[in-house]
């Protein structure tokens, strides 16, 4: 079976700090290119989500967050790819954001709620509905 046809788990996280949520304008070769993220990735087999933001966060930012909560589920064909994302949120604790170190993101910065940059990448605007209104599961299919 060819990569395209794997439909992959994807975690990601929104951290919130004083109010604000963390976002940055993302820096990739094969998906979302210039489209605002937060941090998040693949989990790896036999891994806890919980555990796989975690550490996908401390990767990626360089900083401490609180135990991830469980948000929403995206199942998503989007970019040619498929995933089941699961976003969570948590509470920034320590660190000052360093994502240049990864390569990731080109600019980052702490948001208001209603002044969030745009276009954002992939399930992140569910995230958002999801926070809204309290909805728990969308199928985005592009």
């Amino acid at each position: 079976m060819s990569d395209d046809k794997i439909i992959h788990v994807g975690v990601a996280c929104l951290i919130f700090k004083n109010g604000q949520v963390l976002l940055g304008k993302r820096v990739s070769k094969t998906h979302g290119n210039g489209e605002y993220g937060c941090g998040g990735g693949h989990a790896e087999y036999g891994e806890n989500l919980s555990d796989a933001v975690r550490r996908e966060i401390e990767e990626e930012w360089k900083i401490k967050i609180s135990t991830p909560k469980f948000l929403c589920l995206t199942n998503i064909v989007k970019y040619g790819k498929h995933f089941i994302d699961v976003g969570f949120t948590a509470d920034w604790l320590s660190g000052e954001p360093s994502p240049e170190d990864e390569g990731e993101f080109s600019e980052f910065d702490w948001y208001n709620l209603d002044g969030t940059p745009t276009p954002l990448f992939g399930a992140i605007p569910n995230y958002f509905e999801s926070i809204k209104t309290g909805r728990t599961y969308f199928e985005t299919i592009e």
